[in-house]
């Protein structure tokens, strides 16, 4: 069964505790989807669930202005039936934290407080001496400090464990370096620490390689802003905009509006995902981690890339500020020129090899420059990114729309994320 959500009315500022919070919070207007559109992008969403590529799955549309394009959901939030979505239910937004992080740091752009040309090592020390891979067993000196920059647009040469990269991923694996999504009882310095020992997969800014690099801009946000990167984003970022149920770490009382976390096991049948899991990872053909309990722990190090939660209403409501040009509801984030330079195709034209073509990357996110090459309706300069639990979102300034999309069936929710995606610019006017 798919459930539209109703639009109430937002509540005073509070943290996650609230129980009954709305799917999102808008100014004027707010209106419902034409029954046209409703039925057709239920009909996806729910196709999504019936198949057995997710558990379960919601999308919300939404103007610039507040107004509702689409707004539904499909599934249950544990497996096996039972509770519906829920406007309050949390999710884990894996890599869809990035972009808040950039965000964060773009702040400390804007106040002089960081440098995008700063090296890393002037922040943080242990990160002074890096090798890089060079082959059968060998490593060469990096041939300079990957740079704020390079974290921001993904060319600083670190990698994941899950990206399988030969040479890299064997010591990764050996010092123990987390992707972010697990070990929850290590600090972030102590992952800085592991990380600053493992070589590099390519010289800095000679391509384009996702990575850890938004945990080490997390790092060094904490250094330059003066408190943890969690607080730091929430009083700057999360509290300002009313983001209510955005949150690092979780506390118990709401379990209860938690999603669960599925993956399909070898023969496609989606399981619950165990504390921790490992789950083949195919683009690559290695394994990532993941401990989906990590959300509830308080002594889990905040991921920048990778470590927080929240509705997809507040994710849509950051997605918007960035629509706007980085303020939302009177509430200035950021700059105009800063978010423009953000949503700017970043890397030279390196190939964006988890994207494919007509991409380049921007601070934080993707940038489209080809639709034809990508095959997607999208418009030129749409930006976005997704997360590995199944998250999703794009802002399509052409179109002047936001869609967030929101699973946590790791890896299936990326495909079905973009079905929705398309399937969305077959209704609009």
């Amino acid at each position: 069964m798919t459930q539209r959500h109703p639009v109430p009315r937002r509540r005073a500022l509070a943290f996650v505790l609230l129980p009954s919070l709305g799917l999102f919070a808008c100014a004027a207007p707010q209106t419902a989807a034409p029954p046209a559109r409703q039925a057709t992008l239920d009909a996806v969403l729910r196709r999504q669930v019936e198949s057995g590529k997710v558990g379960a799955i919601a999308a919300l549309v939404m103007r610039d202005n507040g107004e509702v394009l689409y707004n539904g959901s499909a599934g249950t939030r544990t497996p096996g039936g039972g509770e519906a979505l829920r406007p309050d239910s949390l999710f884990r937004l894996a890599s869809m934290t990035k972009p808040f992080t950039s965000v964060a740091a773009m702040q400390l752009v804007e106040q002089g407080k960081i440098g995008l040309d700063d090296p890393i090592g002037r922040w943080l020390p242990e990160f002074r001496r890096l090798r890089v891979v060079a082959g059968e067993g060998r490593t060469v000196p990096a041939q300079r400090q990957p740079t704020v920059r390079d974290l921001l647009r993904h060319t600083s040469g670190f990698s994941y464990t899950f990206l399988n990269i030969p040479g890299v991923v064997e010591e990764y694996r050996r010092l123990g370096v987390d992707d972010g999504l697990a070990a929850p009882d290590r600090t972030l310095r102590d992952n800085m620490g592991r990380l600053a020992r493992a070589p590099l997969a390519i010289q800095p800014g000679s391509g384009w390689r996702y990575s850890l690099s938004t945990d080490v801009l997390g790092a060094i946000v904490e250094r330059a802003g003066g408190m943890p990167l969690d607080q730091y984003i929430i009083r700057n970022i999360a509290a300002p905009l009313k983001l209510d149920s955005f949150a690092f770490h979780v506390p118990e009382s709401a379990r209860p509006r938690m999603v669960t976390a599925m993956y399909p096991d070898p023969s496609g049948v989606l399981r619950p995902m165990a504390s921790p899991q490992t789950v083949p990872y195919p683009l690559s053909g290695g394994t990532w981690t993941a401990d989906p309990e990590r959300a509830f722990s308080a002594t889990a190090y905040p991921s920048g890339g990778a470590g927080a939660t929240a509705t997809i209403g507040d994710y849509a409501r950051f997605a918007r500020m960035l629509l706007n040009g980085g303020e939302l509801d009177g509430v200035r984030i950021l700059k105009p020129e800063t978010v423009a330079e953000m949503a700017r195709p970043q890397t030279g034209g390196y190939p964006i090899n988890l994207r494919g073509a007509g991409y380049d990357f921007g601070y934080g996110f993707s940038v489209l420059t080809d639709p034809a090459a990508a095959k997607t309706r999208q418009g030129r300069g749409t930006y976005g990114w997704g997360g590995i639990y199944g998250t999703g979102f794009f802002v399509d300034p052409a179109n002047r729309i936001v869609t967030v999309v929101m699973t946590q069936t790791g890896v299936n929710g990326g495909p079905a994320g973009n079905e929705v995606r398309e399937a969305v610019y077959g209704t609009l006017p």
